[in-house]
């Protein structure tokens, strides 16, 4: 008897006479060769929860007054604010608020004022963000253009924009009260002197674009599609 008919005979006594292949549970391949398992598919990781709230801003790097000849539509909030002037903020905050989600998430508000978040800032841990003017009523009982450096800065309950007006954000100053957060935050920002005048919201968008550069350099290309705005 050759080699190759040795060969062939163990191999088939090698099989129990009653054994059976499993077809369901052991794949082949075209060749006729055992096919590997497949690998599990990735596990999905869940999206971590919005940080317990009212909480505080950490800091805020840059405040500049902005005017604008063209008014345009503030859309953070229900109720319709027109905005011809405000401030653009540059405001360091924690990294677990600033974590993209597909929901609510926290409303960042300035005094008695929503702010438009213009960037993502996970991993810059900086927000550029739009607050347009609001007046508030001072101790004394006079009414008077609010000053975001003098206000409380801080992230608020999860709620859509949709579904922010006065009354919720009275309700949300209160929490912040009972919670004893500061009345003012940490403030860092350099004194300017006068608001920038811009044509429009688009205008106002390049201030934007080069603060996001400067400050979250990770989102250059969110800087340049608000440059490439006609």
């Amino acid at each position: 008897m050759t080699s190759v008919a040795l060969v062939s005979v163990a191999a088939a006594s090698a099989v129990p006479p009653n054994s059976t292949t499993n077809p369901a549970t052991t794949p082949s391949t075209p060749s006729g060769e055992v096919a590997p398992p497949s690998k599990a598919p990735p596990q999905v990781q869940g999206m971590p929860s919005v940080p317990a709230t009212p909480a505080m801003v950490t800091e805020v790097l840059e405040a500049i007054p902005f005017e604008l000849a063209n008014s345009y539509v503030h859309n953070m909030r229900k109720d319709v604010v027109t905005v011809t002037r405000g401030h653009v903020l540059v405001i360091r905050a924690p990294k677990a608020f600033l974590i993209p989600r597909q929901l609510a998430d926290s409303v960042l508000l300035v005094g008695a004022q929503t702010a438009e978040r213009c960037n993502v800032g996970y991993e810059s841990g900086v927000l550029v963000v739009v607050v347009p003017q609001t007046s508030e009523v001072g101790s004394d009982g006079v009414t008077r253009v609010a000053d975001p450096l003098r206000s409380r800065i801080y992230f608020a309950s999860p709620e859509l924009p949709e579904r922010v007006d006065a009354a919720w954000i009275a309700a949300e100053a209160a929490k912040a009260d009972a919670a004893k957060l500061p009345a003012t935050c940490a403030v860092n920002a350099r004194a300017l002197n006068g608001a920038r005048t811009f044509d429009d919201r688009d205008a106002l968008g390049l201030l934007i674009a080069d603060l996001i550069a400067r400050y979250a350099p990770d989102e250059l290309e969110r800087a340049e599609a608000l440059r490439a705005v006609d």
